[in-house]
């Protein structure tokens, strides 16, 4: 069962539906692997997965986790370790992605003191937009719990609700009567 008050499982439901026929899906930010393992488990024959992230430590943390599991051999997995802004625009050259994802924040069990900006966020999914399949997906985490995630939720709301309705769909997802700024869902759809 979904634990419908967490932001992370609730976006599998979305995930599960795209990964059965996506051929092109990208983590922009890997951190250590959990949400890239899930994607490459239920990739389909010939999917290429790309991991992003700006922290060695966490490509590390991810080959190591995915090298750790038995995956379908014709999955193909490409790590760039950049920052998502731009990698999103110079590294990945494929104009069809299916399924792109954010989990914003800092790298858990990393140094809290480097974490996603608002600015390089926004500028990433200006970047990805153009390389979006018809009907692709972006998924955004975003965790308000603390000064700084309140400020990257707020400015990449702002960004999101100015975006062009015949264009893309949009939609954010919260708890309603949780405590404590619980993390957050953005779904972007490409029209």
């Amino acid at each position: 069962m979904i634990n419908i008050n967490n932001a992370v499982q609730f976006q599998h439901l979305i995930w599960d539906h795209i990964m059965k026929s996506a051929s092109v899906v990208v983590d922009a930010t890997c951190g250590n692997g959990h949400d890239l393992l899930y994607l490459a488990q239920r990739a389909k024959a010939e999917c290429h997965l790309y991991g992003i992230d700006i922290q060695e430590q966490a490509i590390g943390a991810s080959r190591q986790l995915l090298a750790s599991k038995t995956l379908q051999s014709d999955v193909t997995i490409t790590f760039l370790h950049n920052s998502h802004d731009i990698a999103l625009h110079e590294a990945i050259k494929e104009n069809c992605i299916d399924l792109i994802i954010f989990n914003l924040g800092y790298l858990p069990g990393g140094d809290h003191r480097i974490i996603t900006r608002p600015k390089h966020t926004i500028e990433a999914l200006k970047n990805a937009f153009p390389k979006l399949a018809k009907d692709g997906v972006i998924t955004i985490v975003a965790y308000p719990g603390t000064p700084e995630g309140m400020n990257e939720r707020e400015e990449l709301q702002f960004f999101l609700s100015e975006l062009e309705q015949n264009k893309f769909n949009v939609c954010h997802w919260h708890p309603l009567n949780q405590v404590n700024n619980p993390p957050e869902l953005f779904i972007i759809q490409k029209r």
